[in-house]
């Protein structure tokens, strides 16, 4: 499997300056709902992590946690994710 890439909007997750400027905040996440719902987010200080910005798609991880709880178990390199 490949490496996703990592969409730049994604890293509004790991900026807490971010979360004071709304309209950015509230742009970026409207960009990433709109191209890169299901977003792989990898920055440094941070553990690498997926970002999911639909709710529908929140929902189905939710009702379905024990196969997402695994997967998330594993990146991307390892063809886990």
């Amino acid at each position: 499997m490949s490496t996703p890439t990592m969409d730049e909007a994604a890293k509004v997750f790991a900026d807490p300056l971010a979360y004071t400027d709304e309209p950015k905040l509230h742009a970026a996440l409207a960009h990433l709902r709109a191209n890169a719902p299901v977003s792989w987010v990898e920055v440094r200080n941070y553990r690498p992590f997926w970002a999911i910005t639909r709710h529908a798609d929140i929902m189905d991880i939710e009702r379905d946690n024990m196969r997402f709880h695994q997967l998330a178990a594993s990146s991307p390199d390892d063809g886990g994710g």
